[in-house]
């Protein structure tokens, strides 16, 4: 699965799997509320490099023992859909989809990252 080429991934993303597993998850939330592909792509892409960076930089080990490493990433993934995607970007993002992007994420490194 890994080395699976979506037709669509953007070519950003092609060399980070994680972050392009990101993106699978969080492209449906922004194509909701974009009707445009290539910005729907763009600002997906982006997003999905940004939410993983943030997992990145919270990473220790024994990350999922540790319950305030966990929500500091939630916290800051909020802070990014709240700030920077639906702030900057305009995403109308409702807080229940902001949720679910964080619940699904959460889901989805623990998954990816050994703890």
């Amino acid at each position: 699965m890994v080395s699976r080429k979506g037709d669509d991934l953007p070519p950003v993303l092609a060399e980070d799997a994680d972050a392009a597993a990101v993106y699978g998850l969080l492209r449906p939330f922004v194509a909701s509320h974009l009707s445009n592909a290539e910005q729907t792509q763009a600002t997906a892409a982006e997003a999905a490099k940004a939410v993983w960076d943030i997992f990145r930089r919270n990473r220790k080990v024994g990350y999922w023992d540790d319950l305030d490493a966990q929500r500091r990433t939630m916290n800051e993934i909020d802070d990014y859909l709240y700030d920077e995607v639906k702030g900057t970007r305009g995403i109308p993002l409702s807080t229940e989809e902001m949720d679910e992007i964080i619940e699904k994420t959460m889901q989805l490194a623990r998954h990816r990252m050994a703890g």
